[in-house]
C-alpha cells in the first residue's frame, strides 16, 4: 500500500487517471470556533453571520483548490464535513489525515512536483 486510508463518505471509490493535490492546509475552519475565542454580539443573529462567513470562507477555499482539475485530494490535516460534502459533490476524493511516510511514498511513485503555496497558483 503507498497510503492506508479510508475513503470519506459519498466520495468516489476509485479514480481512474488520477490527478492528487497532496496538501497540508487547515480545512476544519468551517464552524466557528467560539468555544476557544471570545465573541462578542448583540444577538444570536450576528454569531449565525459570522458562522455563514466562515463556511463562504471555507467555500472558497475548496473552490480555488478545485481550479486545479484534481480528482483526488490529499490533506495531512482534519477535513471537516462540509468541505468533505463539497468535494464529494464535484466528484473529487478527499483523504484527511495522511500521513508523512504515506505521503513521502506517492510523491516518489506519481513523480509529484512540490509547491510552497498552492492556493496562491
Amino acid at each position: 500500500f503507498l497510503l492506508d486510508k479510508k475513503i470519506g463518505v459519498n466520495q468516489p471509490k476509485r479514480i481512474e487517471n488520477a490527478k492528487i493535490l497532496i496538501a497540508n492546509t487547515g480545512m476544519d475552519t468551517d464552524k466557528i470556533k467560539i468555544f476557544g475565542s471570545r465573541v462578542r454580539v448583540d444577538s444570536t443573529a450576528k454569531v449565525a453571520e459570522i458562522e455563514h462567513a466562515e463556511k463562504e470562507k471555507m467555500k472558497e477555499k475548496v473552490e480555488r483548490i478545485l481550479k486545479h482539475g484534481i480528482n483526488c485530494f490529499i490533506n495531512r490535516q482534519l477535513i471537516y464535513n462540509y468541505p468533505e460534502q463539497l468535494f464529494g459533490a464535484a466528484g473529487v476524493m478527499a483523504i484527511e489525515h495522511a500521513d508523512f511516510a504515506g505521503v513521502e511514498r506517492l510523491a516518489l511513485v506519481t513523480g509529484m512536483e512540490k509547491k510552497k503555496n498552492f492556493l496562491k497558483m
